[in-house]
């Protein structure tokens, strides 16, 4: 692999972990009731659920301040076992960042769901081009979770958006307007050699993007990649696309719909 590609790497895998961070807060809010669940029910013994459900309570009443004696909400425990997943993996690659830069170790976190950005954000700031191969399907593995917990994708759903570039045009709407962005995982039809759905498995690879799906040819620098002949753009485009079909206040509407499951 040559310099400038592990260096467009490093970058991308940079994105992702930032992406992470940045939905961190969401994540720890959907742990309450009333927010969308996870796609992944995780297995877990009663008493397994009770000592998550216990750990959950005690870090609620460090955070919010409730009294003892008071009922805290129960928490959705899919969530927990999602969020100490990615803290687990973060505090892997922020360990790998530092050891590779000969430097000590951040300090580890105080519970299994402590607040995973400090590590995050550190290596994505400070990862460095030698191991950018082997924290690539880490932090792809990391986005695909955050954004299945939170239900921000959904393999095949069409958006409510017209394509800005060929304006909706396909065989059944010659004249254009109809929807023809979808969201697709572009690994979806592969198998699965862990037993699970191949979208909904933990542990291979998983690559979401929007295709658009008409009689589309976007000029070369706004496609981020082409699938099966379209155009079709990776997860860490979808920000700059979206202000290419939605005004600021729509953006920031459509976002709490997407996080709340609302309309």
């Amino acid at each position: 692999m040559t310099t400038a590609a592990r260096s467009e790497l490093t970058t991308a895998v940079a994105a992702d972990l930032v992406w992470v961070a940045h939905y961190w807060d969401d994540l720890a809010e959907s742990r309450l009731p009333g927010t969308a669940r996870p796609w992944r029910q995780p297995h877990l013994t009663p008493e397994q659920a009770e000592e998550r459900d216990q750990q959950a309570r005690i870090e609620r009443l460090e955070r919010v301040g409730v009294m003892p004696g008071e009922h805290p909400a129960p928490v959705d425990v899919g969530v927990l076992d999602t969020m100490a997943s990615i803290l687990w993996d973060a505090v892997q690659l922020a360990d790998a960042v530092t050891e590779h830069h000969g430097l000590a170790p951040l300090e580890y976190p105080s519970t299994a769901y402590a607040d995973a950005r400090p590590y995050l954000d550190y290596a994505a700031a400070h990862l460095p081009d030698e191991i950018a191969d082997w924290a690539a399907p880490i932090a792809r593995r990391l986005v695909d979770q955050t954004a299945r917990t939170l239900a921000l994708v959904l393999d095949g759903q069409l958006l409510d958006v017209v394509c800005p570039w060929c304006r909706g045009v396909t065989a059944e709407a010659p004249a254009g307007g109809a929807r023809t962005w979808r969201i697709r995982n572009l690994l979806a039809e592969q198998d699965c050699r862990h037993g699970h759905p191949r979208r909904f498995c933990p542990t291979c690879e998983q690559h979401i993007a929007i295709v658009c799906e008409g009689a589309c040819e976007p000029p070369h620098r706004e496609v981020g990649t082409w699938w099966r002949g379209q155009p079709c753009w990776p997860l860490t485009d979808w920000e700059n696309l979206a202000r290419r079909v939605m005004s600021a206040d729509e953006q920031i509407t459509r976002a709490r719909e997407a996080v709340t499951g609302t309309r």
